[in-house]
């Protein structure tokens, strides 16, 4: 409502600026009104006559015909005449012209306005919906991300064969946690748009990360494609390394681990997680863990745990069942006082999450993961190897 007034107002003025002239003009032609009144021959005959009147008025009170009252009503009279006369030309002039002003002053007054309307309707909104300022955007700076996700999303339903629109909120659903939404999208994309190792990663790490941590046949078709495309990324082997795993190839895994642990910078923040999985497997195939690959033993963090030597490993297996188990038990109850005396052994965390996994005890293995998470706040690259780790095992939410 205060839109309007202001609207209003605003014409009010440029309406009384743009009359303002006209208005000045029409005051200023009352002289010349007057001085063309002066000219008109009627007005110049009547003024004529009246004089005469006067001049004989004057005669016959000189000669004494008249008396001086009588004289003075008579000069009065004409006199009012002439003016009489006088001012009938002026309006009869003057009043064509005030006219006209009148006329272009009510067709501004009355045009301007309605222009602007016809205008507005033809260019402008009037239908939008009024919207506060303070729900635009939760900071105030304009639409949040859910109001732009909701417009594109609308935009999707209304054309669903928009490859670029699938395109723009795939990696949008990603990073929203909306795994199995990402995967749609980035599948749309691929197959709208086209394939691109961007479109190809992020269908892969979609059906991951909704799966769990699990390597599915799709993610598997997308990594070895997104490996022919790009040889020099080290996601799609990783992640390929960890499907061989999953299937029980621990061989080709750990294979797949060391190659990866030979390449790259000392520093990478990937290869503590490689690290990880290469000592994993390689205890699985009952082979030793040290020497690591070159280029890793700058990474290798101080274990206060160590992987138990090949013949206590056959010596466990060889026990009963029932005795194995409780052997097993004990050894990971022991490692879990030892971290949490000292916490700092990402390996030993790694270890006993896994270890509490296999047992089926999902509970402990969460409750580990989370104290792990507490004891390695400071050191990203070991927050980042229990993500991974969470992941593979199917513990993250």
């Amino acid at each position: 409502m205060l839109l309007w007034v202001g609207f209003a107002l605003l014409t009010a003025v440029v309406v009384g600026v743009l009359l303002r002239p006209l208005l000045a003009g029409a005051s200023s032609a009352d002289p010349g009104a007057q001085s063309l009144a002066s000219n008109d021959p009627t007005a110049v005959a009547s003024a004529a006559v009246y004089r005469d009147q006067l001049a004989e008025i004057e005669a016959e009170r000189a000669r004494g015909l008249i008396a001086e009252a009588e004289a003075e009503a008579a000069r009065v009279e004409i006199a009012r005449r002439l003016l009489a006369a006088s001012e009938g030309a002026k309006v009869r002039t003057s009043a064509p012209a005030r006219t006209d002003v009148r006329m272009v002053g009510l067709v501004l007054a009355s045009a301007l306005p309605l222009l602007a309307v016809v205008v507005y309707l033809a260019i402008g909104t009037p239908g939008q919906q009024g919207q506060p300022f303070a729900a635009r955007a939760p900071d105030g700076t304009g639409p949040g991300v859910e109001q732009l996700v909701a417009q594109v999303e609308a935009r999707l339903r209304a054309q669903p064969e928009d490859g670029r629109g699938w395109d723009v909120i795939a990696p949008v659903y990603l990073r929203m946690g909306r795994y199995n939404e990402a995967a749609d999208a980035f599948g749309r994309a691929l197959r709208l748009v086209g394939e691109s190792p961007e479109r190809l990663a992020g269908l892969a790490e979609a059906h991951v990360l909704a799966n769990d941590g699990m390597v599915t046949e799709i993610a598997r078709t997308s990594y070895e494609r997104l490996r022919a495309l790009a040889p020099e990324r080290m996601e799609p082997r990783f992640w390929l390394a960890v499907a061989a795993e999953q299937d029980g190839r621990s061989e080709e895994a750990a294979k797949a681990y060391a190659q990866l642990l030979t390449e790259g910078s000392a520093a990478a923040p990937w290869r503590p997680t490689v690290a990880e999985r290469w000592r994993a497997v390689r205890r699985k195939l009952g082979l030793p863990t040290e020497p690591v690959p070159d280029g890793m033993a700058e990474a290798k963090p101080t274990s206060i745990a160590p992987a138990l030597a090949r013949e206590d490993v056959r010596a466990i297996q060889q026990l009963p069942e029932d005795e194995r188990k409780r052997v097993i038990e004990e050894m990971v109850n022991g490692l879990d006082r030892r971290l949490a005396e000292n916490g700092q052994d990402l390996d030993g965390w790694q270890r006993l999450i896994r270890a509490y996994t296999v047992l089926g005890r999902r509970d402990d293995a969460l409750a580990a993961l989370e104290r792990a998470r507490s004891a390695l706040a400071a050191e990203t690259t070991a927050l980042e190897a229990l993500t991974t780790l969470a992941r593979t095992l199917g513990l993250s939410s």
